[in-house]
């Protein structure tokens, strides 16, 4: 069989130290395993996330094509072409308050360049297959619809829904509840038209696929998982509780809410040598009227081999994030510890392949406290647990050796 030339295209940083960069980096190098593609990847981002994009790719070992967002090269137009350039400018303007590209700090001029660029690419390489991951990745490859190649898109989340349950909560800084309507349908539209006419879609969780594609034949569930690590987690009775997240991301600000004020202070009541420590957050960005109880250790963004000891020698990971969308990719990352973990049933839906695991109600903390007061004290239970996490993931990967040669190349 004759290798068929592939383009992967994220407008996404190529950031391990977040769940989205981490999923991405894992796609990728999935991607380069199977012998049958010559794979060649194309990543557009800030100037100020180039480096950390580079030095990933140069990891994976792949051929890359890393742009800035272009701009436009200067040069003279005449006068009635300037004319219309400032009105295309005035309108936009007056049309951005309804834009959901906003979001992505989305250019127009510059998204155009870009698109460009990666259309001619794929005419010098003889592309056959152009993969894009993320939905906004798709507004700086607008080309990408209009494609004769195959396309597949590789979607990191319900994206709509993802802005329908952010915004009210002003995370995008919208002025009206009506806006942000707008931008809803918008997004929505333009997230059905995408999988309309993408020759496949692929999605990270059941949960995640849209109910107009959910008999459809080209949606496939990208189950993420990670190569085991050397050594993982063991057994240490350290008496620690760990969580890892941003708290400058609204689902990660609720659950370090949740475990200050619901979790620590029950914990402090049943055994206060339990304590939980919370990295990627930094204690400055902790809100100053926020009371934080003497078992809560915020370290902030610490080093990898800092990180690394955390998820080997913590007793147990808690994930109090109640929602579906996508995959958690901390969770994915205990798993290649085989580290035990409790989480909410959402956030296990994107992990089907684990069974038998204890799940979090984050409604009923007093509950979560006396199973952690429980648990961390019974070393055969957590060591059953990591056990079995570590089975499951082993017997799933081997379900899986084929799956992204057959998904990629059988359409």
């Amino acid at each position: 069989m004759e290798k068929q030339n592939v383009l992967y295209f994220t407008s996404y940083p190529l950031d391990p130290n977040n769940g989205c960069g981490m999923a991405l980096l894992n796609d990728i190098y999935q991607l380069s395993q199977i012998e049958d593609i010559n794979l060649y990847v194309a990543v557009t981002c800030n100037e100020s996330s180039q480096l950390e994009t580079r030095i990933q790719l140069e990891k994976l070992k792949v051929k890359y094509y890393l742009t800035t967002r272009l701009t436009p090269s200067t040069k003279k137009e005449d006068f009635l072409k300037e004319v219309v350039k400032i009105y295309k400018r005035l309108a936009y303007k007056i049309r951005s308050t309804f834009r959901f590209e906003n979001v992505t700090h989305y250019n127009f001029e510059r998204a155009k360049y870009v698109s460009e660029y990666l259309t001619e690419l794929c005419e010098q390489l003889s592309i056959q297959i152009v993969i894009v991951e993320q939905l906004y990745s798709i507004l700086w490859f607008k080309n990408f619809l209009k494609l004769k190649q195959r396309k597949i898109y590789l979607a990191t989340d319900k994206e709509a829904e993802f802005f329908k349950a952010l915004a009210p909560h002003n995370w995008f800084n919208y002025k009206s509840q009506f806006s942000i309507f707008i931008n809803y349908l918008r997004l929505k539209n333009f997230e059905k038209k995408v999988c309309k006419l993408a020759d496949k879609c692929i999605f990270m969780s059941e949960a995640d696929i849209p109910k107009y594609l959910l008999a459809n034949q080209k949606v496939s569930i990208n189950s993420q998982i990670l190569p085991p690590k050397l050594g993982g987690w063991r057994y240490t009775n350290s008496k620690t509780v760990f969580f890892a997240g941003n708290i400058n991301f609204y689902f990660n600000f609720l659950a370090v809410k949740w475990l200050i004020y619901e979790l620590s202070p029950r914990l402090l009541r049943l055994n206060n040598t339990i304590k939980i420590v919370i990295t990627g957050t930094d204690f400055h960005n902790i809100p100053k009227d926020w009371t934080i109880e003497n078992n809560v250790h915020i370290p902030g963004f610490i080093p990898k081999k800092q990180l690394e000891d955390l998820f080997e020698t913590s007793d147990i990971f808690i994930c109090p994030i109640d929602n579906d969308f996508s995959v958690k990719m901390k969770l994915v990352e205990c798993i290649s510890y085989g580290m035990p973990f409790f989480a909410t049933e959402p956030c296990l839906k994107a992990l089907p392949y684990l069974s038998g695991l204890p799940i979090l109600d984050i409604n009923k903390p007093d509950e979560a406290a006396a199973y952690i007061c429980d648990t961390l004290s019974r070393k055969e239970v957590l060591e059953q647990l990591s056990h079995r996490i570590l089975e499951d993931a082993f017997n799933f990967a081997n379900t899986r050796k084929d799956w992204w040669t057959k998904t990629v190349l059988d359409m």
